[in-house]
């Protein structure tokens, strides 16, 4: 296990990868583009899970960036992706010599298509609040 897998966890890293993990349909391995979706309904049984735990202990500031969380995560690991392709793969295990590239490219994908739909996730986000 990863170190970062096992630590007590900030709220931004927490649910953004939640986020970034459950919303599309397929995975960071995905090379079909056209695939790579945000699920609305995921996003919406995420938040309200999630919410309804945590939702009471969190400051007005967490609240007002909830929807920052996947978009911050998605592009985070986008960059660490293109990073390890361009150091030479030293992190993430590839399993052909394009792989983190197109991790990444997959994960900005993800980005631009939460992106696209953030009014209508910002206002799921607003009645899981209330």
């Amino acid at each position: 296990m990863r170190p970062d897998t096992l630590m007590p966890g900030k709220l931004i890293s927490d649910l953004g990868d939640m986020v970034r993990t459950y919303v599309c349909p397929v995975s960071e391995e995905e090379q079909d583009f056209s695939k790579i979706a945000v699920r609305s309904e995921y996003y919406e049984a995420l938040m309200k899970g999630y919410l309804s735990e945590v939702g009471p202990t969190l400051t007005q500031t967490e609240k007002e960036h909830l929807f920052y969380a996947g978009k911050f995560m998605i592009y985070m690991q986008g960059i660490r992706f293109l990073t390890d392709y361009l150091n030479g793969d030293v992190y993430y295990p590839i399993k052909y010599p394009e792989h983190n590239f197109n991790r990444a490219k997959n994960q900005l994908t993800l980005l631009q298509a939460l992106v696209a739909k953030e009014e209508e996730l910002q206002g799921v986000i607003d009645a899981c609040l209330q």
